[in-house]
């Protein structure tokens, strides 16, 4: 299709519409870019959709569809070269950077780099493997983002294999297995004794230098595990050591690295490992060094509250430092906040906070009483819960997902950033029947309700067992209802064989509440009177809703029960799709999405996504700017008709069109032409949909964090080169042909449709990405579109804020009557994203544009 293209093009030099050889050739390159990058899209996407959890696949495919994105990319990274005149060669190294990346993951080589020791503002976007997820994402959060976070340096995973190396431990993992917990002692008796190369020793001794003066007080350290894939799609929450209060000496260090090291093979490690498809050995691990803060108060937020309400955030606080708060050791105060254009607290509980954990220096921790007079004290005012709640939309917007964000306030009230994570979420399902609905039923009395805190939906039935000591959680029987005084990250043992978790004291911010959703385990914690309300062996069923909604009745209701619980193997936790998923965070991305702003450039690609907007971009820029220049000599051959013309519109959008031969009327010149004008059959269509009455709203929409529909296309001078051409709108057209490049504030479209008289030769591609407005939004604008392009007989492809429909085949008048309504769509969806708050809504107005009615209201 894209040759018979071509071949009508070439047709077109040398008429009396202005077209030369050398602007064929460039077109010529720039129909190979479009058509590089939408394989390159289309192979993501269906890349994407394998992660739906719809598809069992393998490393084989993994590699094959991987290869077939690679060569389409690579081909459009070429033709891409040849068209902006080789000005953007590091785009090649950029390209063999990423590849570098996931070829490294399909083969599970080492890292290539030899670093042992990376200080945080050093911690580059591709380093992720090298420092693990934790260190990661909270150098991201000072590196990117500018917020507060500690003094820290990572201890690379080089330094863990170059460790394991020096003490002859690599081979006893080799052989590690399902080994027993004989094993697993022998082995870390051996890390504990291990000694340390003379390099690494050398390495962290100048980092020990070079941090010891910029801490305050005491100068010590929180050393923290940072494994591989900790924090990132799997949080590992509470499973590895941290050792806290570290005096800023080798010997200190080295011992604690030890013991964070050795917890890799702790047996509650293990198990959470074995339970997600893990071989034991196989994880590396790196480790933090992070100054310590003498921490008035601390605590965790949830940057979207649990069940079908994500217009909330939850922020938890307690007294001293956060141990308290992740280990569930007190009553926390809660506060949750409204998320929106103006933050705003909404509601708030005071806990009992009888316990807080103090730092003793370079002595370690304790766990002490509460003095009396400020247990009833919030730990926050008012002020301070929104600047951590404004720091904290700030991660969301960031990570593009909700996070699980930990931090402390020091004792002059200065706030910082210890930890952030992808929020494991329990998403909305159908509507349940209302707890009030089904709270009395027969003969099954309810023993408790809405007394806690809902940390993981569902219901259940079992056996309770009420746990008094941690080594009691051997004798939990298969199927059990584990209730405890606290929740602790230790009943990671016994999860494989649970049916739920209640406690008298916790909050739904702990780590282990963060295991319990991960392993969609019903809990309920912070209920005050569990373990005296409910007896051991005595048989209940748990019915958990949302917020603080629940139901225990005595005895099995069967009638409530739903189908039994999957198991923790489930298919977006087995290897092969945790593998894949990481690749795809160097495929699926954007992070470059206004031209105009300085960041749109080679070095910020950090994804192929990246690639593919920064080449389609520079791609149409080359283009306008070469018919430009064709311009100025062919206007003085041609007696002022040019190839280049700006359209007037009625509407507020500036378009620049490139005659490439019928693309106007005859006897249509100059710089400035009328609708009336156009020439090319499909550009006039899709114009005429965009124009339709009503289509067009003006009215601007708000939007959270202010107005970023500000930034609403405009186009610049056309005698400006360089920078000033990006983010132009462009249309490429001939007489029977057109490729549109749209941009309206922060998404964008891309129309390439040939439409003639000889149907096998006609086609519509579309593609549309992004928005301003929340994923959940823009993706609600995803399946609207989706919804109606299918109606109109397109084969589509969506993945989040992605869409790319193809359409082929069809006769000239089918077509044009197509792209009349993908005018009206591209004019009606252009700030519907922020309007879609239900999907509901959705359903509704699309069925109102199928049937002519484009009203935004109710």
């Amino acid at each position: 299709m894209a040759s018979s293209l071509i071949k009508w093009f070439k047709g077109m030099v040398g008429r009396e519409h202005g077209t030369t050889p050398e602007l064929a050739e460039r077109f010529h390159a720039f129909q190979a870019v479009v058509d590089g990058n939408n394989r390159t899209l289309e192979a993501m996407t269906e890349m994407g959709e394998k992660l739906g959890g719809d598809y069992l696949f393998d490393v084989n495919y993994t590699r094959s569809a991987y290869a077939e994105l690679v060569a389409a990319i690579s081909d459009s990274l070429r033709h891409f070269d040849h068209l902006t005149d080789h000005r953007f060669l590091e785009l090649k190294e950029t390209l063999a950077r990423i590849d570098g990346l996931v070829q490294r993951m399909l083969t599970s080589d080492e890292p290539v780099s030899s670093r042992l020791v990376v200080f945080y503002p050093d911690i580059t976007w591709d380093m992720a493997e090298e420092v693990g997820g934790k260190n990661y994402h909270l150098a991201e959060l000072g590196n990117s983002l500018e917020l507060p976070v500690p003094e820290a340096f990572a201890i690379t995973t080089a330094a863990f294999s170059a460790f394991l190396r020096h003490n002859g431990l690599e081979e006893r993992l080799t052989g590690l297995g399902a080994a027993d917990d004989a094993a697993l002692a022998g082995l870390r008796a051996a890390i504990l004794a291990g000694g340390f190369p003379e390099d690494f020793t050398a390495s962290l001794a100048t980092a020990l230098e070079t941090i010891e003066p910029r801490l305050e007080g005491e100068a010590t350290l929180a050393v923290r595990s940072s494994a591989e894939e900790e924090d990132g799609d799997l949080s590992f929450a509470g499973q590895f050591e941290t050792v806290l209060n570290v005096p800023c000496t080798i010997e200190a260090v080295q011992d604690a690295y030890r013991q964070v090291v050795a917890s890799l093979f702790q047996a509650n490690a293990i198990s959470y490992q074995r339970q997600l498809g893990f071989d034991p050995g196989k994880l590396k691990m790196a480790v933090g060094c992070v100054a310590m803060i003498n921490a008035r108060a601390s605590g965790v937020i949830y940057t979207a509250a649990a069940g079908k309400d994500r217009t909330k955030m939850a922020i938890s606080a307690a007294w001293g430092l956060g141990k308290g708060v992740v280990d569930g050791l007190t009553d926390a105060d809660l506060y949750t906040v409204a998320k929106g254009e103006e933050l705003h607290v909404v509601a708030q509980r005071i806990g009992g906070k009888e316990k807080m954990v103090v730092n003793l220096g370079g002595k370690g921790i304790e766990i002490v009483e509460t003095p009396a007079e400020q247990r009833a004290l919030a730990c926050l005012s008012e002020g301070q819960v929104l600047e951590l709640a404004k720091q904290a939309m700030a991660i969301e917007e960031h990570f593009k997902s909700p996070q699980d964000i930990e931090w402390a306030m020091d004792n002059s009230g200065r706030i910082y950033l210890l930890q952030t994570r992808a929020l494991r979420m329990d998403e909305p399902t159908e509507e349940a029947p209302a707890l009030e609905q089904v709270a009395a039923i027969g003969d099954y009395p309810v023993l408790l309700r809405d007394q806690g805190v809902v940390v993981q939906r569902g219901t259940t039935a079992g056996k309770v067992f009420i746990l008094h000591q941690l080594d009691e959680l051997e004798k939990i029987p298969k199927g059990g209802v584990l209730v405890a005084r606290h929740d602790s990250p230790h009943f990671v043992r016994a999860i494989p064989f649970l049916n739920a978790i209640i406690t008298d004291v916790g909050v739904p911010t702990s780590h282990m509440a963060s295991i319990c959703r991960e392993f969609n385990i019903p809990t309920v914690v912070n209920t005050g009177q569990a373990t005296s309300v409910l007896q051991h062996g005595q048989e209940i069923t748990l019915r958990a809703g949302e917020g603080s909604e629940f139901v225990i009745y005595e005895g099995i209701v069967q009638n409530l029960l739903r189908e039994e619980r999957q198991g923790a193997a489930k298919l977006r936790e087995l290897y092969e799709f945790r593998r894949q998923k990481y690749i795809m965070r160097h495929i699926a991305p954007l992070n470059l999405v206004n031209p105009l702003e300085q960041e749109f450039s080679p070095e910020k690609c950090q994804t192929v996504h990246d690639l593919v907007r920064f080449l389609h971009e520079k791609a149409v820029q080359a283009l306008v700017e070469f018919a430009e220049g064709q311009s100025r000599g062919l206007a003085r051959i041609f007696g002022g008709r040019t190839p280049l013309h700006r359209l007037n519109l009625p509407i507020p959008v500036q378009l620049l069109l490139i005659d490439l031969g019928g693309g106007l009327q005859a006897g249509a010149g100059g710089k400035k032409v009328d609708v009336e004008q156009i020439g090319s059959i499909p550009l006039r269509a899709v114009l005429s949909g965009m124009l339709f009455p009503g289509v067009w709203q003006n009215e601007s929409v708000a939007l959270s964090g202010g107005d970023l529909m500000s930034a609403m296309t405009r186009a610049t001078d056309l005698t400006g080169g360089g920078q000033e051409l990006a983010g132009t709108n462009v249309a490429l057209a001939g007489r029977e042909y057109v490729n549109m490049s749209l941009r309206f504030g922060y998404h964008f479209n891309m129309l390439d449709c040939y439409c003639s008289d000889k149907p096998r030769n006609n086609h519509i591609y579309f593609r549309f990405v992004g928005g301003a407005a929340s994923i959940t939004n823009r993706s609600r604008r995803i399946s609207l579109m989706a919804q109606v392009l299918a109606e109109q007989g397109f084969a589509l492809k969506a993945k989040g804020d992605l869409l790319v429909g193809r359409l082929s085949g069809l006769g000239r008048q089918e077509i044009e009557a197509i792209l009349d309504q993908m005018g009206r769509l591209i004019g009606y969806t252009r700030q519907l994203d922020a309007l879609l708050d239900s999907d509901e809504m959705v359903n509704t107005l699309a069925s109102r544009f199928l049937a002519g009615d484009y009203r935004f209201d109710p």
